[in-house]
């Protein structure tokens, strides 16, 4: 491998294992390999190498599969957020009827 591309192996590297916690739901994992792969990032020249291309197109691929893991992720996240509040809204017809001033409680 040549030093000129290491980087770019390493790019690519990183992308797969923010993929493999994306698509495990390890996300504070995720987090800290993205900040890795900004500083990378931010290093890298303007222009890629002729033989980058190969390590880019991994980092993309994989890129892919992390934004439909996390897709995937946020949609199972919702339904279960509405869950809650369906829940919520059913176990509200169940409470104690209030009094109907505040601070006067009914007599019985």
């Amino acid at each position: 491998m040549s030093p000129l591309l290491d980087p770019y192996e390493r790019l690519a590297a990183l992308v797969e294992a923010e993929r493999d916690h994306a698509v495990a739901g390890r996300i504070d994992e995720l987090r800290d390999l993205q900040a890795q792969e900004a500083a990378l990032v931010a290093a890298l020249p303007s222009r890629a190498p002729e033989g980058a291309r190969a390590h880019l197109v991994r980092a993309a691929a994989a890129r892919t599969e992390i934004t439909t893991a996390l897709a995937t992720a946020l949609r199972v996240a919702r339904a279960d957020a509405m869950r809650v509040d369906q829940g919520r809204t059913a176990m509200a017809a169940y409470r104690p009827a209030t009094p109907a001033l505040p601070g006067i409680a009914r007599r019985g």
